[in-house]
């Protein structure tokens, strides 16, 4: 009886030992989830302005582009037209 009753006693403490253990533990896990989470957004931030200034830059370069080539085409046509006049006028 005496043994019977030392045994659960022990027993007991074994078990609110281990309950102490697994909740340190679950404290343990719950602050990575929170590093994790901190983490996540932070890089998800970062992407997402690294992203934006991705297409601002990619918006930037079309304009330019589309400037140059505007330019170029009116260069183009200015050097074009006043040796067309001439070949008709030389036609004539």
């Amino acid at each position: 009886g005496m043994r019977k009753a030392l045994q659960a006693e022990q027993g007991k403490s074994d078990m609110e030992n281990r309950i102490v253990q697994l909740e340190a533990e679950k404290k343990d896990l719950e602050r990575q989830i929170q590093d994790l989470k901190a983490k996540c957004e932070a890089i998800e931030k970062r992407e997402s302005e690294r992203r934006q200034l991705d297409e601002k830059k990619h918006a930037e370069e079309v304009q330019f582009l589309k400037r140059t080539n505007a330019q170029l085409k009116q260069q183009l046509e200015s050097i074009l037209a006043p040796s067309s006049n001439a070949a008709a006028a030389a036609k004539k």
